[in-house]
């Protein structure tokens, strides 16, 4: 047997045409989709982030945001943190995370892992020298604050 199959999330087939329909309308990670600056993040040079949905949550001031996320082949993101935990997942490539003394651990296209407040991120990469990273990143913040901060 030895025969494995992966979990395909029923949305990302519908998610990967998404991509190809707004990868003219990327914007910088510090930017949202007025063109506001959202917080300085130097450090995260040639990473893309579109928000595809801000919903707000009724009786509460946070809104729910859900973003797409680009990394440039090989490309790693400077030790930062984020302020509450959110979801990722990954659409395409690969990625290695890890946070705080964690050994780091690699997903794949169809996967998830969980952002964490508690710990600085202190690894996440693409994997891939050729290829973007593509992911989806999902998590509850007031309006106006940055979700990815550096200390």
């Amino acid at each position: 047997m030895g025969l494995t199959t992966r979990f395909r999330h029923p949305a990302a087939s519908t998610v990967r045409r998404h991509r190809h329909r707004i990868a003219q309308e990327r914007v910088p990670m510090a930017q949202s989709n007025d063109g506001q600056a959202n917080a300085p993040q130097s450090g995260f040079a040639g990473v893309t982030r579109k928000t595809l949905e801000r919903l707000a949550l009724p009786g509460d001031d946070r809104e729910l945001v859900v973003a797409e996320v680009t990394y440039p082949p090989g490309g790693v993101a400077p030790l930062h943190w984020h302020p509450v935990g959110g979801v990722i997942f990954i659409v395409e490539g690969v990625a290695e995370s890890a946070y705080g003394d964690e050994a780091p651990r690699r997903y794949r296209a169809g996967e998830t892992l969980q952002d964490r407040a508690d710990l600085p991120h202190t690894l996440f990469r693409n994997c891939d020298p050729e290829r973007p990273l593509c992911f989806l990143t999902i998590y509850a913040l007031e309006p106006g604050r940055s979700y990815t901060m550096e200390p």
